[in-house]
């Protein structure tokens, strides 16, 4: 076996090779002149950054073919987490990746090195099932897409291997593998990972407005304060007209973390786009202050939602069904052995009714450190939320909840045993490019 040194100059040197070997085959055909024009040579870019859009907390979503290299096209798909900071001051960073797959758990661990020499970037790779660091990737980004390669063995036979970062935006990424058997003529990509940046804190916003008010915020809201937001490491669900109040206005955004928070909410009021439109959203509203802190009630219980598939600027009107909050009030914090129960007992009934709990959500305790905005002080609340096709199939789940024996004589008198009175509910119609929405087939 070659020295960890000798590996990595190999690999190197392959990655070097095959990013010519592209550029050769996109520009041979350019200039076959036996004189060409003589080009200023370019110093090379300080790609001490490139990783830095990694760094944070994702969920990730895996699509990954069953069998490799054998014209099977079978996927499996599943769940992860990734979370990636910095070491050296920024020469190197790690990621600690787990996920369920259909296969098994994966624990696996990147560690990313930067020459500065060479200006390119080692990637290697370590599964907590053989605990030891794979052949380093090597490569480097060019216009925001990085390619890195190695050789391997695979099954006894000798492939190339690469990866692709693509997609890069503040709150989202994709990273896909490849492999190739013919010396890189073609290749097979096997495995993809759609990132999203986690959510830890929500904001459940409801603001009052004058009346006949509400469509000029939503027209200014969906036209200007979507991607404004989001290209600040925002995330901005949804946005809606209450069903139930003609001039009321909801929306939800999430954050990765309260310092994320308060850095991008310092970042938007005092931007360009506030201020240039902030009169003419707030000369809509009576009252903005209505704002739940919220986190999610576990691992897993946040929106599980691409907000970059929302319907663009001009997209034609699409129904989207109505989005309910269910908000249950409690004297106290509410505690994990409510939210274990409601897990396991609670919401296999409300899906047996016939919603679709989308996510859930408790209090953020922690302080408002953006005071700017005023937040609701002293809450306990859980919510729930769900998507239905209309209001009609919302009161029809109502109507099923109740008939249901173990509801209607267990679990409901228990529930508002726990809670301060009944719950409140928001029924909400998505506007027209709201991310959250009922899609049929899924929410």
């Amino acid at each position: 076996m070659r020295p960890a040194r000798k590996r990595a100059e190999a690999a190197s040197a392959l990655a070097c090779a095959l990013l010519t070997l592209a550029a050769g085959r996109a520009g041979a055909a350019l200039d076959t002149r036996e004189e060409k024009e003589e080009k200023p040579v370019e110093s090379p870019r300080d790609g001490q950054a490139d990783f830095d859009f990694v760094i944070g907390s994702w969920t990730v979503h895996n699509r990954r073919l069953r069998h490799p290299l054998t014209g099977f096209d079978s996927w499996n798909e599943f769940e992860a987490t990734s979370v990636a900071r910095k070491i050296w001051g920024g020469l190197a960073n790690m990621d600690e990746y787990e996920g369920d797959s259909p296969s098994g758990r994966i624990r696996g661990m990147t560690l990313r090195l930067y020459d500065p020499k060479a200006h390119q970037w080692r990637l290697y790779w370590s599964n907590a099932a053989n605990g030891r660091l794979d052949t380093p990737m090597v490569g480097e980004f060019k216009d925001g897409r990085g390619e890195f390669y190695d050789q391997e063995t695979w099954e006894g036979r000798s492939i190339y291997v690469r990866f692709i970062w693509s997609g890069i935006t503040p709150t989202s990424c994709h990273w896909e593998q490849a492999f190739s058997a013919d010396g890189g003529r073609t290749w097979e990509t096997n495995w993809t990972m759609d990132f999203t940046r986690a959510v830890t804190v929500l904001e459940l916003r409801q603001y009052t407005l004058h009346p006949g008010a509400r469509d000029t915020l939503v027209d200014l809201f969906d036209a200007h304060f979507v991607e404004s937001q989001e290209a600040l490491g925002m995330r901005v669900f949804g946005q809606f007209r209450d069903t139930g109040n003609v001039d009321r206005f909801v929306w939800i955004r999430g954050f990765e973390d309260m310092a994320s928070r308060r850095k991008a909410l310092e970042a938007f009021y005092t931007g360009p786009v506030w201020v240039q439109h902030r009169a003419g959203a707030n000369a809509t509203m009576v009252d903005s202050d209505n704002v739940l802190l919220l986190r999610p009630a576990g691992e897993s219980a946040g929106f599980a939602l691409d907000t970059q598939a929302r319907p663009g600027i001009g997209a034609p009107e699409v129904p989207g069904g109505v989005v309910v909050a269910t908000l249950h009030y409690f004297e106290r914090p509410v505690e994990a052995s409510f939210l274990s129960w409601f897990e396991s007992e609670v919401h296999p009934v409300l899906a047996r009714a016939g919603a679709s709990v989308l996510a859930r959500f408790v209090t953020e305790p922690a302080p408002n450190t953006f005071p700017r905005l005023p937040v609701r002080e002293g809450e306990n609340v859980f919510v729930w939320f769900a998507a239905y096709p209309d209001a009609e199939a919302h009161g029809a789940f109502l109507r099923r909840l109740e008939q249901l024996p173990e509801w209607a004589t267990r679990l409901g008198p228990r529930l508002r045993s726990m809670t301060k009175g009944e719950p409140e509910r928001l029924v909400l119609a998505p506007t027209r490019r709201s991310a959250l929405r009922f899609r049929s087939g899924r929410s």
